[in-house]
């Protein structure tokens, strides 16, 4: 659907109509496409009228890929985004390993190994969103490690190797890693990771974690650190949960709740402000995820966007988006950073998309919404000894409905209805804040869904915000301790197969599944179930919003055919007004004009996508690129990167 004109979409028009041919050329630095997650490319051959000469100019194979075989039966993913820095095309693969590329020919310039244990189980096994990059002023040109790349590993390390060659930066920590492990309580093996690149910033690398937050109450702290870019010491470290009475927000945490939990980590991927000495973290539940008695109180500064200065970590503000979270409502998207046209105003904002499919937008500097946020009364909690939050914030800018009753389930046929009653059975909703149930709770859009670690793009200049949204709902479910290990051992809740996890040190296991049928091969309840979202950040308007995808095997006269489907990663958008998604379960990348969603062009891929793509220039041409690693049309899971190319004039 498309609605009414506005003052951004005339600047947009305006913008994409008589952008100048040739204006600008750009590498890709960052995963984010720059410190501030904008995935905006400054290329602006690629036009909705030019993009249907993009065709494809090479591809590669990583060879890092399983269909779970010797892996306990997990099949590999590939996630990353490249970045292009010291003309090099840099990514990992699914099994950490780092690859650097020729961004013209896609030939193989390097690779390194970091040697992961993949005989240990991960709890994000074969998950690897990508790197970060600095270079170091205060090294000459033309040495080692003048231009370098830090990875973060399953095995939780963080390592540093020179950009032009791939081999270990020997200055840096020991050998060229740093053991994130020092210094973290209690980990345990397999569960503490790093999933997400790091971020550097003013020459310390800013890195979080990634945790395997259902299995107890108390687990390894989220502790976010800075180290030196070039030495890897130590420079800072800041825990969004409290470790002593004098810590800020310490007293939020009635009777020091805050001994009883972990996590509340970042393991998704930071922005930064480097003129501001900024840096942006989204932080996430406290442990566990669905059972907060242990915990009491809101939980500060857990599922907020926090604001540290870069070099030091000290706490700048923090806005809290979620109070107590009992959803696995994760801060997943990388913060957008912007400097938006306010009433004739520049005013520099932080956009923060939830997996609820609210997208709050704050004030840089200090942290204050730029748009209304209401409080609501919320639902209540029925569980002993659980006290859910008595209210939550809504914005302005929500991307679904959100205090209807559930969509309706598909009436595909008779059996499909009858599936997915039987699994909706008993089942409580009273709006996106119902707290889980002894009975079941239906989790909606759902905790994979919303907006995830895809992340916003925009075009700065036209004020728009472009977002993919996506909605699976998910029912969760506790279960007392004295059944939890029979139900467990069954493997079943309410006719299908589970996730169970065990909340130690509370009175309540967790099973979980998605509500989708695996019979029928549809989603139970109708949709859209993915959908493309540009936003005006201005003033918080809708300008159109249009399917993501679309479910494989059905044709244009299906009832689900605008419904998309899901999008794992998310958009990028270009400065010659198109933006570009590519969707895994139809293996489809499609370009849209930025001014109506309109799909201007698409191609068929070989492999499904499961991560964001990225665009750069060089020579005068432009370049589309983007991994590939999940089913491929013959089955098994890919392993390719492929890149299109737009020729110059």
């Amino acid at each position: 659907m498309t609605l009414g004109i506005s003052k951004s979409w005339i600047a947009l028009f305006l913008f994409v109509a008589f952008v100048p041919p040739g204006a600008g050329a750009q590498d890709w630095p960052h995963w984010g496409a720059d410190l501030g997650g904008k995935r905006f490319a400054d290329v602006s051959g690629l036009t909705p009228q030019a993009v249907a000469g993009l065709e494809e100019a090479w591809r590669y194979r990583t060879g890092d890929s399983t269909d779970g075989t010797g892996y306990f039966g997990n099949p590999s993913s590939f996630k990353s985004t490249p970045i292009l820095v010291a003309d090099r095309l840099i990514f990992t693969t699914p099994f950490n390993r780092v690859v650097a590329l020729d961004p013209v020919t896609g030939d193989v310039l390097w690779r390194f190994d970091p040697d992961v244990d993949f005989t240990i189980e991960y709890s994000e096994m074969f998950t690897s969103r990508g790197v970060a990059a600095h270079v170091a002023p205060d090294i000459p040109a033309g040495t080692p490690c003048h231009a370098r790349v830090f990875l973060g590993t399953l095995d939780a390390r963080l390592i540093a190797v020179d950009a032009a060659t791939g081999t270990r930066c020997a200055g840096f920590g020991k050998a060229g890693e740093v053991d994130l492990t020092s210094g973290i309580r209690g980990v345990r093996r397999g569960e503490y990771s790093v999933t997400s690149p790091p971020i550097v910033v003013n020459g310390v690398v800013v890195v979080g974690s990634s945790i395997g937050d259902n299995g107890a109450a108390r687990l390894e702290d989220g502790t976010v650190r800075g180290y030196d870019a070039l030495t890897g010491e130590l420079v800072w470290s800041f825990n969004p949960v409290p470790k002593r009475s004098s810590d800020p927000g310490a007293e939020n945490w009635p009777d020091e709740s805050y001994r009883q939990t972990g996590a509340a980590n970042v393991w998704s991927v930071m922005a930064a402000d480097a003129e501001r000495d900024l840096v942006f973290l989204p932080t996430s539940s406290p442990s566990p995820d669905f059972f907060g008695g242990k915990r009491p109180g809101d939980n500060l500064h857990a599922n907020s966007v926090v604001a540290l200065k870069a070099t030091t970590g000290e706490l700048v503000w923090a806005y809290q988006i979620v109070r107590h979270d009992l959803w696995d409502y994760d801060l997943a998207s990388q913060p957008l950073l912007a400097d938006i046209d306010i009433d004739g105003v520049s005013t520099p904002v932080v956009a923060q998309a939830t997996k609820m499919g609210f997208v709050f937008v704050l004030h840089r500097e200090t942290g204050e919404p730029i748009h209304p946020v209401e409080e609501r009364p919320v639902p209540v909690s029925d569980v002993p000894g659980e006290a859910a939050a008595r209210t939550q914030r809504f914005p302005a800018i929500r991307l679904h409905e959100i205090d209807r009753d559930l969509p309706p389930i598909f009436p595909v046929d008779d059996a499909h209805v009858a599936k997915c009653e039987e699994m909706l059975e008993g089942a409580r909703y009273e709006g996106i804040f119902t707290p889980p149930s002894l009975d079941g709770t239906v989790l909606f859009p759902g905790n994979p869904g919303g907006v995830n670690w895809g992340s916003m793009a925009v075009h700065e200049a036209a004020g728009v915000a472009v977002v993919a949204v996506n909605r699976l709902p998910t029912l969760v479910k506790l279960i007392p301790r004295r059944e939890f290990r029979h139900r467990r051992k069954e493997g079943m809740l309410n006719g299908v197969e589970a996730e169970f996890t065990a909340q130690s040190g509370t009175p309540f296991g967790m099973a979980r599944f998605e509500l989708f049928n695996d019979a029928s091969g549809f989603h139970c309840l109708e949709g859209p179930w993915s959908t493309l979202v540009a936003i005006d950040l201005a003033s918080g308007e809708t300008l159109w919003e249009v399917p993501a995808g679309r479910r494989p095997g059905i044709d244009d006269d299906h009832p689900a055919a605008d419904w998309g489907y899901f999008a794992n990663g998310g958009p990028v958008v270009t400065s010659g007004g198109l933006v570009f998604l590519a969707t895994q379960y139809d293996r489809m990348l499609r370009a849209y004009d930025l001014r109506n969603g309109n799909v201007v062009w698409s191609k068929s891929l070989p492999a499904g996508p499961q991560a964001t793509p990225m665009v750069y220039e060089r020579h005068g041409e432009a370049y589309v690129v983007l991994t590939l690693g999940g089913p491929t049309a013959a089955g098994g899971c890919g392993d390719l990167v492929v890149a299109y190319r737009l020729p110059g004039d």
